[in-house]
């Protein structure tokens, strides 16, 4: 019981720091401070990512 509480644990950590990182993208993008291109092209790779690790996860929690 405890790792399906540690998986959903993960998870909500996940997607609250990919949120975090995408806003501080945004807002340097809004000042800017960082080229479009460059931050445009990290935020999509770390919702791909955090889509993938949280898939796996969740995969993870229905198979144990």
């Amino acid at each position: 019981m405890e790792i399906k509480a540690f998986i959903i644990f993960a998870n909500v950590i996940l997607i609250l720091f990919l949120i975090a990182i995408n806003n501080i993208m945004l807002t340097a993008i809004k000042k800017n401070e960082l080229k479009k291109g460059v931050a445009i092209s990290y935020m999509i790779l770390s919702i791909f990512s955090g889509i993938a690790i949280s898939s796996f996860l969740i995969w993870k929690f229905f198979i144990s």
